[in-house]
């Protein structure tokens, strides 16, 4: 038996096949390709769905990688999502989404969803600034003393807010992810949830690749 996170993707791709490709581009926002598909940015690459599956496909090297699957899998449920309307620019974190589930802080009060891109900028802003813009981010306000907003599109149909709170002595920095109130319209919680993942991963790897952030 394979990988879940490959399973998941494959049980995707074969709902794709009774996909409305037409559909899916006139209410989500897709481009589509010369060959009947859908095409459409994400995380800074470009991907093209078909009936028999996302491309790029999964890079050989890493067939066992949950990253390379959940993002290939979270555009797939993406395209085959009811959701038909614009967002309403009013924002929650994920856990808002989850109907009490889940909570949003950990031991340290922080936002324990954030955990891998907090420990990637190590509490320097300037380092998280050169990962935003990198991203393609855009900063939007300052909110106060050491609170930073940014936005994202992150899907056509679905922006995020992006909230950085620097540290003192008394709190950790925090870094809080922000969905338009209408996500569940696109996603169902846990697939919202690997969306969530896909974006914090995304933006701690572009932190530890850019060594001049000063």
């Amino acid at each position: 038996m394979g990988k879940g996170h490959a399973q998941t993707y494959d049980w995707v791709v074969k709902l794709l096949g009774d996909c409305n490709f037409d559909d899916a581009a006139r209410r989500l926002g897709f481009d589509r390709t010369a060959d009947g598909g859908l095409a459409i940015d994400f995380l800074g690459r470009r991907y093209r769905i078909t009936k028999d599956g996302i491309e790029p496909p999964v890079p050989e090297d890493t067939r066992d990688g949950v990253f390379e699957f959940n993002v290939r899998s979270v555009l797939g449920y993406y395209a085959l999502s009811d959701g038909n309307r614009e967002p309403l620019m009013d924002f929650y974190p994920l856990n808002h989404f989850s109907h009490g589930v889940f909570s949003g802080a950990g031991k340290d009060g922080s936002d324990w969803s954030t955990k891998p891109l907090r420990e990637a900028i190590g509490g320097d802003y300037k380092k998280f600034c050169a990962a935003a813009e990198k991203l393609g981010l855009v900063f939007e306000e300052t909110r106060g003393e050491g609170k930073y907003a940014w936005s994202y599109r992150l899907l056509p149909k679905l922006p995020v807010k992006i909230v950085y709170y620097e540290g003192d002595d008394e709190f950790p920095s925090d870094i809080k992810v922000l969905y338009d109130k209408t996500a569940p319209l696109f996603f169902k919680f846990e697939p919202l949830a690997v969306l969530h993942t896909c974006f914090i991963h995304s933006l701690a790897d572009a932190a530890g690749n850019n060594e001049n952030h000063d």
